[in-house]
């Protein structure tokens, strides 16, 4: 199989909005994306007239720039403390520097996130699957930890902004300590000096690395 040339940076902008049309369910309409190079149209197939869909390889490409990004995303917001407005514009310089291998490398040190802080699907990578069980054994969802277990948050794959500003107006944090101290009828645990009850589908968002 030949060798394909390594997508430039504006075309894996345009791919990545592609694919969040894609995942979201929207129509992609070629007006959206005028003064596209032909070496553009490779990664698109026509639907009509004016509506276009991801081709395989182009499915292939957009997944990787939307894993580099939201990756980037969970680096600034998790371990540098960057937030909105200004973390978004750093994702998209940052993501452009995760070449493959680095990427792997930061999906690692993150502990295989599954989604970005906004909630976002991470699409997978090698590193997630090879380490899969591993993964399983040292981080888990709050609700799968026993009463006194107590650990390190990960992060915190939220529904959405609303579920994500609860656990930012309680004061907490990736990196915050926690422990569980019990999983019925509410889950009850401790995170510092404080102590949260909250229902079990927020719980099921905190994934705790297990010390």
């Amino acid at each position: 199989m030949p060798h394909r040339a390594e997508i430039t940076e504006s075309q894996q902008e345009m791919l990545e909005v592609l694919w969040q049309h894609e995942e979201e369910g929207r129509p992609l309409e070629w007006g959206l994306f005028t003064g596209g190079d032909k070496e553009d149209l490779v990664r698109l197939r026509w639907l009509s007239e004016s509506s276009l869909a991801l081709t395989p390889e182009g499915k292939l490409q957009a997944a990787r720039a939307i894993r580099r990004h939201r990756l980037a995303e969970r680096l600034l917001s998790d371990v540098l403390g960057v937030s909105d407005p200004a973390g978004e514009q750093d994702a998209c310089r940052l993501e452009h520097s995760l070449v493959e291998g680095l990427a792997e490398r930061v999906c690692t040190f993150l502990g295989h996130p599954r989604v970005c802080p906004h909630g976002h699907r991470i699409p997978e990578g090698p590193c997630c699957l090879e380490r899969r069980s591993q993964l399983d054994a040292a981080l888990a969802p709050l609700t799968r930890l026993q009463p006194g277990e107590e650990g390190v948050i990960a992060y915190l794959a939220t529904g959405g902004e609303e579920d994500l500003e609860k656990f930012l107006s309680m004061g907490i944090h990736p990196g915050d300590r926690v422990a569980l101290v019990r999983k019925s009828p509410t889950v009850v645990f401790r995170c510092g000096n404080a102590q949260f009850a909250v229902d079990r589908e927020l719980a099921a968002g905190v994934y705790v690395r297990r010390r």
